[in-house]
């Protein structure tokens, strides 16, 4: 191809393309004229355009028009928040003990359940009862005539008083009327006669607690069984016991009001017995014990109907005894703002209202309202 004629080609594409270009321009100034774009948007921007929202799950905007029947919502109250320390508790015996190991052969088991006072029988053994003694020191020893003076002694003088066999002031010397007091204990309570009748106490023919009366809580013997333990048991005082956090421990106190709302709804205004920081251990793989609080009754015959069960404890928070009342909203209730600020819907009729509020303590999924301009009692906010 020569040059002259390479000229000519290039000038013929250089032709095509402008007439290309028109025509593309008069189709985009027809289209134009047809759609008239610009008479949308007017109507999308003029200043007489109403927008309209119902809320998915958000909060519209302040100001915007609602149905107001899809919104959830909940009412503003007012109140102290976090005045009181609500506690799940559990109203139950102490932990249970092991009897001690029978010497002979178990003949007759203890009830579950039953209550036993001193010199009761506990269980039988060998065809004779063993009755409850109580006391703090494990009898230990065979006690008769001449043998050292000791607090075993004075102990089970102290039973046998009770008992009304004993006439004495119980002390730690074992002399005649000991001996007499346990002659008339072995046939009066145990059944004994002959030369059965010793004096002599050993420590096998009770069964000893630390206090009296008590509970059988379990029967762990069968019978005929020998050298066994015939079970467990508890006092027979039902106290609450509830678990805490660290800081409720640290907060909390022996003495501090507390109401007990038993399993019917009725009350019982008392004070805490003891708080337990915990952190003791278990035993059990390096695992401790969690903080907790006790409530005792001293009057049992208002608990004791309902033996162990789950009750409630109201604790009131001296902190806020004398603080104001507030404005409280559910913590669902906040829209979180820019820059670290917070605001709530508020219904007002067909509209959202937004208003901006500055938070104070959270409890128990509510918010209490420090700053709510605008905002009142009965108003009703919108909830996600």
């Amino acid at each position: 191809m020569t040059r002259t004629e390479a000229r000519r080609i290039g000038r013929t594409r250089r032709i095509i393309t402008m007439i290309a270009v028109c025509v593309a321009v008069a189709g985009l100034i027809a289209a134009c004229a047809f759609t008239k774009p610009w008479t949308l948007i007017a109507d999308m921007t003029g200043p007489g355009r109403t927008g309209t929202a119902t809320s998915t799950g958000a909060h519209a905007s302040s100001g915007t028009t609602v149905d107001v029947s899809t919104l959830r919502t909940q009412p503003v109250t007012t109140g102290i928040l976090n005045a009181e320390t609500r506690l799940g508790g559990t109203l139950q015996y102490d932990e249970p003990s092991e009897f001690q190991t029978a010497t002979g052969t178990i003949t007759q088991l203890p009830t579950p359940g039953a209550e036993i006072a001193t010199g009761q029988q506990v269980y039988e053994m060998d065809g004779v009862t063993v009755p409850l003694f109580h006391g703090a020191r494990p009898f230990w020893r065979t006690l008769q005539v001449d043998v050292p003076d000791g607090p075993d002694v004075t102990q089970l003088e102290t039973n046998l008083q009770e008992l009304g066999y004993f006439k004495a002031a119980p002390n730690a010397h074992f002399d005649w009327r000991t001996r007499e007091a346990i002659r008339q204990w072995q046939t009066k309570t145990l059944g004994l006669t002959g030369d059965r009748v010793t004096g002599v106490f050993e420590p096998g023919s009770v069964a000893l607690a630390a206090t009296a009366p008590i509970r059988i809580k379990t029967v762990t013997a069968r019978l005929g069984e020998t050298n066994v333990s015939p079970g467990t048991y508890t006092g027979v005082a039902l106290h609450v016991e509830a678990t805490l956090t660290a800081t409720q421990a640290a907060t909390f106190k022996a003495g501090d009001k507390v109401q007990v709302i038993l399993p019917n709804n009725t009350t019982i205004d008392t004070a805490l017995a003891a708080v337990d920081q915990g952190g003791q251990s278990t035993g059990k793989d390096g695992q401790v014990t969690s903080p907790s609080a006790r409530v005792d009754f001293p009057d049992q015959t208002q608990v004791a109907s309902f033996g162990a069960t789950s009750v409630q404890l109201v604790i009131p928070n001296a902190a806020n005894a004398n603080a104001a009342e507030t404005l409280i909203v559910p913590v669902t209730a906040i829209i979180a703002s820019a820059g670290s600020t917070y605001a709530v819907d508020v219904v007002r009729g067909q509209r959202l209202e937004r208003i901006p509020v500055e938070l104070g303590l959270v409890a128990n999924a509510q918010v209490q309202l420090t700053r709510a301009d605008g905002l009142k009692a009965g108003d009703k906010v919108v909830v996600s």
